[in-house]
């Protein structure tokens, strides 16, 4: 799989679409940001069984001519089975762009962004960052820079600000 890493729309002949003043239209439903964390875990001998009978694709393993599996059959070792690492990766965060017009049922606080023509959490949280980034200490005092925030910035959302700072608690990592 090769995701594409452009969340701009294109037409029929791939030129990238604009709207009547001339910013990108964007693609409802991809991912725009995520955070993750990596962990590494000890190592042990059933990591070694677990990647080649549960991860690798065993007729791939076989079967396969591509330089990838040639490299994972000489490293495998039936008889040895020596301890390895695991990585874990863990996703914290995500946004997606929503969609120009929100859907029938889409939540309130999305039919508001999109009339304030954010187009996803990651740019509403960028935009209020700057404002709230030092209040990230405790829920109260995020609460608190949040609403002043958006009282100054996007008075609009302020019936939402109790969503929004639980956004940017998830976005900075915040723990309930």
């Amino acid at each position: 799989c090769a995701p594409s890493n452009d969340l701009q729309r294109r037409n029929s002949n791939g030129k990238p679409v604009f709207d009547p003043a001339g910013k990108p239209v964007l693609v409802p439903g991809k991912v725009d940001a995520y955070r993750f964390l990596t962990f590494y875990l000890g190592e042990s001998s059933a990591n070694f069984d677990d990647f080649y009978h549960k991860v690798i694709d065993p007729i791939w393993l076989q079967g396969s001519n591509a330089p990838d599996a040639a490299a994972l059959r000489q490293t495998r070792q039936s008889s040895a089975k020596p301890p390895c690492w695991r990585v874990l990766h863990r996703v914290t965060y995500i946004s997606r762009v929503l969609a120009p017009v929100p859907p029938p049922g889409a939540p309130p606080l999305e039919r508001a962004m999109r009339t304030e023509n954010i187009d996803s959490n990651y740019e509403l949280i960028k935009r209020l960052e700057p404002y709230v980034r030092p209040a990230a200490t405790s829920s109260a005092s995020l609460a608190a820079a949040t609403r002043s925030a958006l009282a100054a910035q996007l008075p609009e959302l302020l019936p939402h600000a109790a969503e929004i700072t639980e956004y940017l608690g998830h976005y900075f990592g915040m723990e309930n």
